[in-house]
């Protein structure tokens, strides 16, 4: 990659290689000439007081560079496209949490079609119902205060409450 003065006439934009965000902007892409000449063009977008302004500078590339800026374009495309998909299972998992909260003050569920209703901001420990009315400890009134038919819900949808119970028992 050579640098140059000029890139000896018109120039089209070809493809983005990488935009950095900061205090100031550089944005780096690859540009061709009528001739069919290849260019890296840097472009640094810098604060001058209260005001921005801005310098490019050209770089000379051959085929092999241009080849590695492509594919450098492209990962880090596939890259934007990556994180951008996490963002949105992320966004969904979310709003999923909000739907098995029902819209409920006090209480929620961890999956919609679960049937325990986990109580909101407990504080002292770990408080579910059935119905949303009786409220039962975990900790004090598991297993003894459930019917049989609500400890085998209780235990199908919260396995992980079961092992520790079981760690529990002599």
């Amino acid at each position: 990659m050579k640098k140059v003065d000029s890139t000896n006439g018109k120039i089209e934009f070809q493809f983005s290689v990488e935009v950095e965000e900061g205090y100031n902007r550089i944005a780096r892409a690859v540009y061709k000439n009528e001739a069919g000449e290849y260019f890296l063009v840097e472009s640094e977008e810098y604060h001058v007081g209260s005001a921005y302004d801005y310098v490019d500078v050209y770089y000379a590339l051959d085929q092999s560079e241009v080849d590695y800026f492509e594919k450098l374009a492209a990962d880090t495309e596939r890259r934007k496209q990556e994180e951008a998909l996490e963002r949105e299972r992320i966004r969904r998992e979310d709003q999923e949490r909000l739907l098995t909260s029902g819209g409920d003050r006090y209480f929620y569920k961890k999956k919609k079609t679960d049937s325990v209703w986990w109580l909101k901001e407990s504080g002292d420990g770990h408080k579910f119902s059935f119905d949303r009315e009786t409220v039962y400890d975990l900790m004090r009134d598991y297993p003894d205060k459930l019917t049989p038919e609500q400890k085998e819900i209780f235990d199908r949808e919260n396995p992980y409450w079961v092992k520790v119970f079981q760690k529990k028992k002599p």
